[in-house]
């Protein structure tokens, strides 16, 4: 039997990778996707901010794509930065937007991103790796792609000084990855009961199944 996660190709998010990424998730990503679904957003609604926020995804040298050569096409990939004591945040650049529903998606995110302090949590961490994004194609799913998708980005982030990995795992199948590969839940967001200015925000119904967001983490530097 192949082991079709061996067989991909994985290499470093570049710059030319941009356009066809951002079609990948546009495809792949945000019908998936629980706190997109559960606002109604689609793919249009992200436009204003994913390209330049991938384009920050190349910069940070974390970033990952699976890449089936046989087809030429991708099979996953993982959008990762790194934050540091200087720089701790990811998702504020989006709390302006003149949209409502961009504005409630990065409320959401930024709220998750700031309920654990980790580094003073942490004091001995002053790197670490965050996971923003993990999207594998529903032809490569359940065959390992997105294992080896947060061990690549894992390593990338190990050799760059990152001590620490974290992810806001918004879904039901990233929660039970990450689990699997020894990270540790920290928090957990109910959706059917946050609240925005006293108003519940998500459409249950539209969740896929994902009752709660979970800010998780892993010490990416100890054996």
């Amino acid at each position: 039997m192949c082991d079709i996660a061996s067989s991909l190709e994985y290499h470093d998010l570049t710059e030319s990778d941009v356009e066809e990424v951002v079609a990948f998730m546009a495809e792949h990503f945000y019908p998936r996707e629980p706190v997109s679904t559960g606002l109604h957003m689609t793919y249009e609604d992200n436009k204003e901010w994913i390209h330049g926020s991938v384009r920050e995804w190349v910069r940070s040298g974390v970033s990952v794509v699976a890449r089936d050569p046989a087809k030429g096409q991708i099979a996953g990939t993982i959008l990762a930065t790194i934050l540091t004591r200087n720089q701790s945040n990811t998702y504020e650049c989006a709390l302006t937007s003149p949209k409502t529903k961009v504005r409630t998606l990065h409320t959401v995110l930024s709220v998750l991103e700031e309920a654990v302090d980790f580094f003073a949590r942490y004091e001995e961490v002053d790197r670490i790796l965050e996971l923003a994004m993990i999207t594998v194609s529903e032809e490569y799913s359940g065959r390992g792609v997105g294992k080896k998708l947060v061990q690549e980005s894992e390593a990338r982030g190990r050799a760059l000084g990152c001590q620490l990995a974290t992810a806001q795992a918004t879904a039901v199948p990233s929660q039970r990855l990450l689990l699997r590969l020894g990270y540790e839940v920290l928090y957990t967001l109910d959706y059917g009961t946050f609240q925005i200015a006293g108003d519940r925000v998500f459409d249950m119904d539209c969740m896929l199944g994902t009752p709660s967001a979970k800010v998780m983490a892993r010490h990416i530097d100890r054996k």
